[in-house]
């Protein structure tokens, strides 16, 4: 296809793109509206669903089976409490246990249920319903450590913590000389211990036991640290739903259905250890969890070519923009880049989706993060574009004006088809990059492959299988990029 016709056709494949996405986008907002007659009516009524936000890395509270459905002891309980409650409908939202309490704040979520410790400084944030399990902290080494017998012994130690929790804080007021090492999940906390990572690992103590129980290599220093508990956090202003599920906790005491989802997922049967043991890498892991991550690659390359599409959008005006002569212009697309490119792209992806909302303006997840991907890459595409066109001769312009060409005419017919070549190369290297960073978008609940990953980690403790495997896919995509852009290359060669 001849250069001349690419770009009008280009902006109508990213047009289309982008707008069979904005319904979508419009019907995830939808329930982020406060309907008529309160939060609770809407719920009993099926308008809304009750979103529930969970890091499903921690069992037994909260983890995934190998088709992608949640369990757990939080799963079960929120799902039983709700029906007392008279909620129809129930969502599952998969993120980052520090992002939680945020994202109640943001109302991007209802409940928060991730075994999440009841404190002073969270009641400032969020609000808690009556404690519905009994936690506390607890040390766990490696069952051959014998160098620590107490919290004294941590002092120059490097201690695994879970980033949000309140270990953190604890470990800091108690145990300052603790050097503290974060990890995300539950499952990388443990593994730092067993791998040599980290000496020590301060958790809360349900958790700890039932990975020893599972597991193995680890053991319980002592007794517990603290005699915390456990509750579901809701936003400040949902009275009325905690005061439900308040109620049907309550009820759930009383006729011993609470007592049965205890004996499910801390008694005896449910602690049994499994058979241990697997070879370096076990690919049944990858067998029994294909659905999961082939629905999690989906997700993937939606994200990655809507960002792409936008990418290119943005690119291209961002490009024009800046070789403006309209001074105003010029300073909007000189600005654009200067921003995005002088800050990190996860603090981008943060600020609207978390920041935004106490503007007034709420994004689901999916449009938050194919947003901010689009416009860091975007800004990365207008140099691009910028640089090829300034590449190109001045004086090929110069002789189409003098032929009677307009100037639009000249860029269009003269200047663009010779630039896009050039364009190629460097657009290639920075779609590689926009596909490796997809995997970021995970932090606002986005189920790509990464977030995905993590749940089948949390499941199976097999990190080297599922990590290499989710390596070798990403190394697929990126391949295929460079491949594509390398024949398009030759092929558009011909014409210049």
């Amino acid at each position: 296809m001849p250069p001349q016709r690419i770009w009008p056709r280009l902006g109508a494949v990213l047009l289309a793109c982008l707008l069979a996405f904005l319904p979508t986008s419009a019907a995830s907002t939808a329930n982020a509206a406060e309907p008529q007659g309160g939060k609770l009516a809407a719920l009993r009524s099926g308008q809304t669903t009750l979103r529930v936000g969970t890091d499903a890395t921690f069992p037994p509270f909260e983890f995934t089976d190998a088709k992608g459905g949640q369990l757990g002891f939080d799963i079960d309980l929120v799902r039983a409490l709700a029906q007392r409650a008279g909620v129809k409908k129930v969502d599952f939202v998969q993120m980052p246990f520090g992002n939680i309490v945020p994202a109640l704040q943001a109302n991007q979520i209802d409940v928060g249920a991730s075994a999440i410790y009841m404190s002073p400084a969270r009641e400032k944030a969020v609000d808690f319903s009556d404690i519905y399990y009994p936690g506390g902290l607890a040390v766990f080494v490696s069952d051959k450590d014998n160098s620590v017998t107490s919290l004294k012994d941590l002092a120059g130690k490097r201690v695994a913590v879970q980033v949000g929790t309140k270990s953190v804080d604890w470990l800091a007021q108690h145990q300052p000389a603790a050097q503290l090492i974060t990890a995300q999940t539950n499952e990388q906390m443990f593994s730092s211990v067993k791998l040599g990572q980290a000496d020590a690992v301060v958790t809360g103590a349900p958790a700890g036991k039932y990975f020893i129980a599972q597991q193995g290599g680890l053991k319980q220093v002592g007794d517990r640290l603290t005699e915390e508990n456990y509750g579901y956090a809701f936003q400040k202003a949902d009275t009325e739903l905690r005061t439900a599920f308040n109620t049907s906790l309550k009820q759930m005491h009383d006729d011993g259905s609470y007592k049965q989802a205890i004996e499910k997922w801390f008694g005896a049967e449910s602690a049994a250890a499994k058979p241990g043991g697997h070879s370096l890498f076990n690919f049944s892991t990858i067998v029994d969890s294909s659905g999961q991550l082939w629905q999690g690659l989906l997700v993937s390359l939606q994200v990655i070519l809507l960002a792409l599409a936008l990418s290119l959008l943005l690119g291209t005006l961002g490009g024009f923009a800046k070789l403006s002569k309209i001074a105003p212009v010029r300073w909007i697309g000189n600005v654009y880049v200067s921003v995005i490119r002088g800050t990190p792209f996860v603090v981008q992806l943060f600020f609207i989706y978390f920041g935004l909302p106490q503007l007034g303006v709420q994004l689901p997840p999916m449009t938050a993060g194919i947003i901010s991907l689009g416009l860091y890459s975007g800004s990365y595409v207008t140099e691009i574009f910028r640089g090829a066109v300034q590449s190109i001769d001045r004086g090929q312009l110069e002789a189409a004006r003098s032929c009677g060409m307009s100037q639009v005419s000249a860029m269009r017919h003269v200047i663009i088809p010779q630039a896009f070549l050039r364009m190629l190369p460097p657009l290639g290297n920075e779609f590689v990059s926009l596909t490796k960073n997809s995997a970021l978008v995970s932090f606002v609940t986005i189920h790509e492959l990464f977030l995905v990953g993590q749940t089948i980690i949390s499941r199976t403790f097999d990190a080297l299988t599922v990590y290499l495997f989710i390596g070798l896919l990403y190394y697929l995509l990126t391949n295929l990029i460079s491949f594509t852009t390398r024949t398009l290359e030759k092929k558009m060669a011909v014409y210049i």
